[in-house]
């Protein structure tokens, strides 16, 4: 088995009560049969609140969380995991001891990374001092690697026997009111997280030029590095997907996605931020993705 690490990956450590957009809000988790079967047998007041947080349904066990209660019951007044506190990361269910990581298998490769929905995850992705691209490490069984040894995206698309122009790994911002007006009509047809998303969605939409205008200033007055890295990392992700759609598709999934990041930060600024939210409404969300991919498969 050979592992890719992006070189942000061994240095991600949870925020915790310092993160100021907690995963542990609006998602419906799932619970592993194993950690729900510990919970529902667990004594004392943590199992109770525990039992009281589940919902259970003919696929199992879950955390879900509502507009009427958005955040995870089980924070304390700190914003800090009682699972965590009592029982060690151990306690949790795989899904919360794993995110934001994921892991992609393609035959003998293993891509490991942790999702751009996550803050901590961003802010390593800006202060990564390897400028405009996206770095990373190489581990295998057989030692055929040098442990010293530094990919970028590219050598990782050859090493699935895609050779590839080194351009088609760069992003460049395409600022312009068709485009734009076809993204954001595409976008709304995708399922919002949340109000807000549909809210920024059509609020762009109001005045694509004056959009376009501000893109132009940002992109003449800001450093690109962030959303290049994005790009390439948004293409990272989804190298597992090439198994069902075009690179073309692929890539223009991922250079929209960009777009979208740019456009929301020229408009709102803290592009961070701005990366976060994308990520957790089209990323996280398999039907949105797919709903994407398969647009974008059609105009091939």
């Amino acid at each position: 088995m050979i592992s890719i690490y992006p070189t942000i990956y061994h240095e991600f450590q949870c925020k915790a009560d310092r993160c100021e957009n907690t995963c542990c809000q609006l998602w419906t988790i799932d619970i592993d049969e194993p950690t729900a079967e510990c919970y529902h047998t667990m004594t004392g007041p943590l199992g109770k609140s525990l039992r009281q947080a589940i919902t259970i349904d003919e696929e199992g066990s879950h955390f879900v969380f509502s507009k009427e209660q958005p955040m995870c019951p089980l924070l304390n007044e700190k914003g800090l995991c009682k699972v965590v506190l009592e029982l060690g990361e151990e306690g949790l269910c795989d899904t919360c001891h794993m995110h934001p990581r994921f892991y992609k298998y393609i035959e003998d490769l293993e891509l490991c990374g942790v999702g751009l929905s996550c803050e901590a995850s961003v802010e390593l992705l800006a202060k990564d001092d390897n400028n405009r691209e996206l770095v990373f490490t190489i581990e295998d069984d057989n030692n055929e690697f040098s442990p010293d040894e530094r990919l970028k995206l590219e050598n990782v698309f050859q090493l699935l026997a895609f050779d590839l122009e080194p351009a088609l790994f760069q992003y460049t911002p395409s600022p312009s009111g068709e485009y734009y007006k076809q993204l954001l009509d595409l976008y709304k047809t995708t399922e919002p997280i949340d109000e807000a998303w549909t809210t920024q969605v059509n609020a762009l939409s109001k005045d694509i030029d004056q959009v376009v205008t501000s893109v132009k200033s940002y992109v003449h007055q800001q450093d690109m590095s962030i959303f290049n890295k994005v790009y390439q990392y948004i293409l990272y992700r989804q190298i597992d997907m090439l198994a069902d759609y075009s690179l073309e598709a692929i890539i223009a999934y991922a250079k929209d996605g960009t777009e979208y990041m740019l456009m929301t930060s020229a408009i709102e600024g803290t592009p961070l931020k701005q990366i976060a939210r994308w990520s957790q409404q089209i990323e996280y969300d398999e039907d949105n993705v797919e709903l994407l991919l398969q647009h974008y498969e059609t105009l091939q």
